[in-house]
C-alpha cells in the first residue's frame, strides 16, 4: 500500500513539474484573416540570416493556440507574433508580414494607439484577445513576468543619475522591484545596460536581489562575469597587449610616461571620426616627452580599421584590440559607448575620463593634459 502511494505521489509531483514548465498561448482575435500565426524570438544571434519562427499555429475563425513543452530548463525570452496580412499603399493592398501589437495598459487615454510589438514568453497561460476590425492593438492577460515587463518597460533604457541622492534612489528602487519578483527576466535584461552606470558594490547588490536560479541563468552568469572582471573604481587599470597595424604587440599603457591619453574609438562611429581633427590639433600642439597619445580601435573588422587609418592619416600611435580579448577589455574599461578618452598615469592610475564628442572637448582635453603634466 505504501509503495502504491509513493508511486502515485511521485507521479503527481512529476506531473506538476512538467505542467509548471509548459507554455500556453491562446488567441481569440476577431478579424485576424490569416491561416497561420508565427511566434518569433525578438532577437536573433546572426542578423544576416533570416530567423526561423519558434513555433507556428493554425488560425481558425481568429482562434489559435500555442502549446510549448521545453525539452530543457526554460528561460523567459522576448517574443513577437507575426501573421501574413496586407497593408494599404497608394490604393493597393500589398501582402506583408504584420505584427500583432499588444495594447499598453498604462497608455494615456488620448485616442492614439500605444502598443508593444513584443511580449515575454513565460510559463503558464497567456490569453490574447482583440478585434482587428476596430483596433490594431490586442489585449493580453498573462503571468507575473509580463506584468513586470509592462509595468517597467523603460527599465533598460533609463539613465542612472550622477547626482548622488538620485543615483542611490534609482538603485534602491531597482533592488526593491526585483525583490518583489526575484526571477524578473526584464530586470535582468535591463541590468545588461545599467551595469555600466553603477559601482561594483551597487551592481553586486542589484545582482544578489535575484533568486539563485536566475543568477545561474546564462544572462545571470554574464553579469557575474562582468562583475568579476571589471576593476573597482580606484584599482589600477589593466595593461593589455594590443596590436599595431603591422602586427606588433604593444602595451595599452606606456608606464614610462607621466600621462597616457587613450582614445577608444571605432572606424564606423560617426562621432569618433568627427573627433579626429581635434585630436590632430592636440597631437601637433602638445610637445612633451612625458605625454603619450594613442588611439585604440574596437573594430571587429581589422581591414576596415586599416582602411580608416589610411583615410584619416593620424600621426600618433594606433592600436587595435584583438577579438580574443575584446570583451574583457571592454569590461575592464566599462566601455558601454564610444568615443571615450581615458587619462592614465605611468603607474596605471585612472586620473579622469571624457566621454562622447562635443566641439568644445578640444579645450577640455588640452586643459586636462596641461593640468596633469605640471
Amino acid at each position: 500500500m505504501k509503495s502504491l502511494l509513493s508511486v502515485i505521489l511521485l507521479t503527481a509531483l512529476l506531473s506538476c513539474n512538467t505542467k509548471s514548465n509548459e507554455i500556453v498561448i491562446n488567441g481569440n482575435i476577431k478579424g485576424l484573416k490569416s491561416e497561420w500565426v508565427y511566434l518569433y524570438s525578438a532577437y536573433v544571434e546572426n542578423p544576416t540570416r533570416a530567423k526561423p519562427p519558434i513555433d507556428s499555429a493554425r488560425v481558425i475563425n481568429g482562434v489559435f493556440n500555442f502549446h510549448i513543452k521545453p525539452d530543457t530548463a526554460f528561460q523567459t525570452q522576448l517574443v513577437g507574433l507575426v501573421y501574413k496580412g496586407t497593408r494599404r499603399y497608394k490604393d493597393k493592398e500589398l501582402p506583408m508580414s504584420v505584427s500583432l501589437g499588444i495594447n499598453d495598459p498604462h497608455a494615456p487615454k488620448d485616442g492614439k494607439p500605444h502598443m508593444f510589438g513584443d511580449f515575454l514568453l513565460e510559463t503558464g497561460t497567456t490569453e490574447l484577445t482583440g478585434d482587428l476590425t476596430k483596433s490594431e492593438g490586442i489585449e493580453m492577460k498573462a503571468g507575473p513576468q509580463n506584468k513586470f515587463y509592462l509595468d517597467n518597460f523603460d527599465m533598460p533604457f533609463i539613465r542612472i543619475s550622477t547626482d548622488p541622492a538620485k543615483h542611490k534612489g534609482q538603485v534602491d528602487r531597482f533592488i526593491k522591484k526585483v525583490q518583489a519578483l526575484p526571477n524578473a527576466y526584464w530586470a535582468l535584461f535591463a541590468l545588461k545596460s545599467l551595469k555600466y552606470e553603477v559601482t561594483n558594490d551597487e551592481l553586486k547588490q542589484m545582482y544578489n536581489a535575484f533568486d539563485e536560479e536566475t543568477r545561474k541563468s546564462q544572462r545571470g552568469r554574464q553579469i557575474k562575469e562582468f562583475l568579476d572582471t571589471r576593476p573597482d573604481e580606484k584599482a589600477l587599470r589593466p595593461n593589455n597587449l594590443l596590436t599595431t597595424a603591422d602586427g606588433r604587440h604593444i602595451p595599452m599603457i606606456d608606464t614610462t610616461k607621466k600621462l597616457n591619453m587613450i582614445v577608444l574609438w571605432e572606424s564606423w562611429c560617426g562621432p569618433c571620426r568627427q573627433e579626429i581633427p581635434s585630436l590632430k590639433k592636440i597631437a601637433a600642439n602638445i610637445k612633451d616627452d612625458r605625454f603619450r597619445l594613442v588611439s585604440v580601435s574596437i573594430d571587429d573588422d581589422k581591414d576596415r580599421w586599416k582602411k580608416a587609418l589610411g583615410e584619416e592619416q593620424m600621426t600618433w600611435q594606433q592600436l587595435s584590440i584583438d577579438s580574443a580579448i575584446m570583451e574583457r577589455v571592454k569590461t575592464q574599461y566599462n566601455l558601454n559607448y564610444i568615443p571615450q578618452i581615458f587619462f592614465i598615469d605611468g603607474k596605471r592610475n585612472l586620473l579622469t575620463k571624457l566621454g562622447g564628442f562635443e566641439p568644445e572637448n578640444e579645450e577640455k582635453i588640452t586643459a586636462i593634459i596641461n593640468r596633469y603634466l605640471k
